[in-house]
This record gives structure tokens, sequence and C-alpha cells, in this order.
């Protein structure tokens, strides 16, 4: 009884008539080195003639049936593959080069399915011999599944002049609609004008002391995104939530789009207007694009696993981790912390550029903070490693006067009385300015709101006071 082997996915025909196209004519030659590397090839002649045609490409030569067959006699490969009578045969194998793109993504989807092929083997091979760490061992394999579905089968490097004319073509776009926010819009103007919006892998550090307002700043950015903005300008936040309850955080949305007193929400000491305002909001919060996991003690392959999956279910624009130090990193804890802590800002980074997505990782700053005369945060302040400054591209620094007992804070040459004001202080960008932007805490509803020069007599004791919050701290809602 004979054996059923399986061929290998491959398109023979397809990798002679690209190979005689790239011989015959030199204005596709460039075109199927751009889009092609040795390795797609099924048969070894046909991956010898290709790397040929590239070295002679790079030196500047010019590319024909002699020169090729001089530099393949030069390497003592001509008749390895077939000489010089094969090279002839790809030349009149080749009609016109009108299917030449075709014959191209032919060769490259068989590449693909062979790359799969040689994945799940592997995969097998692993699981009867050591696959080691499981959990691990599955991240690993769905991280390379994941790599095949977008499309990285390309080496490394990618000539200049590719991305260069690409680059020309989307700052042209960007010329004809002078648009400001070239990314996705924080909701706050002011902001928007320093950073252009969030941009895709991207990866944003917003930190700041307890019970600052973190929390509660990446939410009121989440409710923005996903919630106010316009239809066509809404995007997808997934929330990794590793410190409140998904109960909590949806809550919190609805008292911030709402305009409701939180605590009065929980303790059910609403009036009837609040309720008809609240019942008008819950479907708009409803519909939006956010996602919320609360698993606690996630690790940072956990994170990238479940992250993966909503990424090819939904349109995600921002991921919003809160908070770092929480997230544990995978594989065998370290003793060192900091160690810990870089290995997970590195993950994240990644996973940034891997989704093309804007994570925003939430972290704490460290006591330092409080050693200072005006307690103003620092880059220096990022707790337990320099490594979440190093990996960041943007770094922003919440800070809130009145938490820290300072009773005034000095904007644009002028003294204001620090209650329920807070300072956002774009310490790093790796693409553009750094700067300090105001804004407004309503401890209410526990959110923020952009802070205009015509607020300089804001008083929070005026704002919406329901005579059942006087003694309301940010703890109450287990710390912002």
């Amino acid at each position: 009884m004979a054996e059923n082997i399986k061929t290998l996915p491959q398109a023979i025909e397809a990798e002679r008539t690209v190979l005689g196209a790239m011989i015959l004519y030199p204005n596709v030659t460039e075109r199927g080195l751009e889009l092609l590397n040795g390795d797609m090839f099924y048969l070894k002649s046909h991956r010898v003639i290709f790397e040929r045609i590239e070295k002679l490409a790079i030196d500047g030569k010019s590319i024909d049936t002699v020169t090729l067959n001089e530099a393949l006699i030069s390497y003592g490969e001509l008749e390895r593959i077939g000489g010089s009578e094969y090279i002839a045969q790809l030349v009149d194998s080749v009609i016109t080069p009108a299917h030449f793109d075709e014959h191209v993504k032919l060769v490259e989807d068989k590449a693909l399915l062979r790359k799969v092929v040689e994945l799940c083997t592997n995969a097998i091979d692993r699981v009867y011999t050591a696959p080691g760490d499981v959990r691990i061992f599955i991240d690993t394999i769905e991280s390379e599944f994941y790599k095949i579905s977008a499309y990285k089968l390309r080496g490394d490097f990618v000539p200049i002049h590719s991305i260069v004319k690409s680059v020309h073509e989307e700052i042209k776009e960007l010329q004809k609609a002078k648009k400001l926010v070239t990314g996705v819009s924080t909701g706050y103007s002011d902001l928007d004008d320093l950073l252009t919006g969030f941009h895709p892998s991207d990866y944003v550090v917003l930190a700041g002391r307890t019970s600052s307002g973190k929390t509660a700043f990446a939410l009121s950015i989440a409710r923005n995104i996903a919630i106010r903005a316009d239809e066509d300008k809404r995007a997808g936040v997934a929330i990794f939530s590793l410190e409140m309850s998904k109960e909590q955080v949806a809550l919190r949305l609805l008292a911030s789009e709402a305009k409701i007193n939180a605590q009065r929400m929980r303790q059910g000491f609403l009036k009837r207007d609040e309720i008809n305002t609240l019942a008008l909001k819950v479907e708009r919060v409803a519909n939006s694009p956010i996602y919320i996991d609360d698993t606690p003690s996630l690790t940072v392959m956990e994170m990238r696993t479940k992250a993966r999956r909503l990424s090819r279910r939904v349109d995600i624009g921002v991921v919003v981790v809160d908070y770092l130090q929480l997230v544990a990193s995978s594989g065998r804890r370290s003793d060192n912390r900091q160690e810990e802590v870089a290995s997970v800002s590195r993950a994240l980074k990644a996973l940034a550029r891997e989704l093309k997505v804007t994570v925003i990782a939430l972290a704490q700053l460290s006591r330092k903070v409080e050693e200072s005369r005006d307690h103003r945060p620092r880059l220096s302040h990022l707790r337990e490693s320099g490594a979440i400054e190093q990996d960041a591209d943007v770094v922003m620094l919440l800070y809130r006067p009145e938490i820290h007992n300072v009773e005034t804070i000095r904007w644009r040459n002028e003294e204001l009385d620090s209650k329920g004001l807070a300072e956002l202080i774009v310490a790093k960008q790796r693409n553009g300015p750094i700067g300090n932007k105001m804004f407004v805490f309503d401890q209410e509803s526990i959110c923020f709101e952009p802070y205009m020069q015509t607020q300089s007599n804001y008083n929070p004791k005026e704002n919406k006071s329901s005579g059942r919050m006087d003694n309301f701290t940010d703890e109450d809602m287990g710390g912002v």
C-alpha cells in the first residue's frame, strides 16, 4: 500500500514567469525585489536565481540573460540550476509582464501556506517533546500565527525608497486636509495641539501619585474617544482594569457622561431629573465601542493574547492598562522588581507595535515626589524602573497640587487657587514638543474637563454641590 505523501503548497509556473519577467523587463525587476525574497520560492534553483538577480541589482549592474549567466558561473551555480538553457526557458515563458503582480501574489500566498505547515509541524513536534511552560508555549504559537495573518513574512529590512514614497504621500494628504489632529483625538483640544492625537504603535505612559486621578483621566480620555467623538471619528477602546472591577469602571463612565454625583449613584440618592438624565446616557454608553477586562493579576502574556483576539473581532484604536505595576511578567518570577517592570514595559511597547494601536499604561510615581518642595512630578520619579521612560513614546505626569496640600499654583503668570485644578505635564514626546496643560477635576462625577482661562475664578465648592459630598474623598471610589 503506497504512502499518502502530501506535497507542500507551491506555484512553480508562477515562480518561473516572475523570474523570467524580472530578467526580461527592467521596469519590473525592482518591483519583484521589493515584494519578494529568496525564501518565498519553493524550488531551490529559483531561490538561487532570484538571489543572483538581487546581487546584480545591489551592485548596480544591468540584468539580462548574459549578465545573469556570468554571475551564476562566477558562483559555480549555473549547472546546478539547469544551465543557460533553463535561463532561456524562463525568459521564453513570459509573454507580457501585465500579470506580474498576480503571479507575485501567487508565489507569496504559497509561501505563506508553507509557513503555516512549518509552524504547525514544529508545534506538534514540541507538544510531544518538551514545550516548557505551557502558557508561554501557547502564546508563542499564537504570536507566530498572528504574524502570518498580519502578513509579516518579508524580511526585517525594507528599501528606504518604498518607505519614503508612502510617507511623502501621507504628508501630501495631510497638507490637503490641514488637520491639527493626525491621530485619534484625545477629546481635549489643548492636548491635541501638543500631541496631534494618539498615534498607532505609540506607547504612552500616564503617571502620577496615588489618588492623583490617573484612572479618572484615562477613563475621561476613553469616554472622549469612544463615546463623545463623532460617529466617523469614534475609535474602540480596550481597558485592562487590574485594580477596579468592570462594574466600577462602568459606573464611573456613566457618572462622567451624565455629570451626576458618583457617590450618590452608588447610594441610590438620585433626584428625578438625574434619573432621567442617567436613563438617556445609559444607551449612549452601552452602545460605545469600549471593552473591559477586569481579570486580576494578569500576566503580560495573557494581556497580549486577549488584546490580539479582541483586535481580530473589532477595530481597536487604544488599549488602556490600569496599571503597569500590577501587571505580572511572564515566566519565572524575578527577585528584581525593576527587571520585572522593565520586562512588562517592553512587552507593552511591543504590543502597541504589533497591533498598531496606542497603548496607554498608567504608572505609579515613587514617594520621592513628596521630598520636593512643590511635589511636582518629574521623569526621574517614575517608580521601580527607568526602562518605562526609555520605552515610552510619550510620558504624561499628572499633578494635582491640592492632594499635596499645596494651596496655590502658578499658571500663565497668574496665581490660582489649586482647589479642583490638575496640571498634565507632557514630560517626554519622542516625535514632538513637551509642555504643560491645565485641567479641572470634577470630584463629583470623577472626571477631568479642559481648563479655560475664563475659569480663573473657578470655585469647585459652587459647582453642583449636593450637600451629601462634603466628606467625599478620592479614596471613597477606590482611588483615582
